[in-house]
C-alpha cells in the first residue's frame, strides 16, 4: 500500500466516523424532542422523505414538519 492509498483509507475511516456521529445526532435530537436541532442537521436544499410520512423539501420546511410530529 502506497502513501496515496493509506491516506484515502484513513479519508474514508473518517468520513465513516462523520457519518456516524451525524447519524447519533440525528436520533438524539429525535429522542429529546429538538425539531430545531435535527432541521439544522440539514443543508438548506435537503430533501426529507420519509415515503408514506411524507415529502418535504428544504430546511424549513423539514423543521417545520418535525415541529408539527411533536418531537
Amino acid at each position: 500500500m502506497n502513501l496515496n492509498e493509506l491516506a484515502r483509507k484513513v479519508q474514508e475511516q473518517e468520513d465513516i466516523e462523520a457519518i456516524k456521529q451525524l447519524k447519533a445526532r440525528y436520533c438524539l435530537y429525535v429522542d429529546t424532542g429538538e425539531p430545531d436541532k435535527v432541521a439544522d442537521l440539514f443543508v438548506e436544499q435537503a430533501v426529507w422523505d420519509g415515503g408514506v410520512v411524507g415529502r418535504y423539501e428544504g430546511r424549513e420546511a423539514i423543521r417545520t414538519f418535525m415541529r408539527n410530529l411533536g418531537i
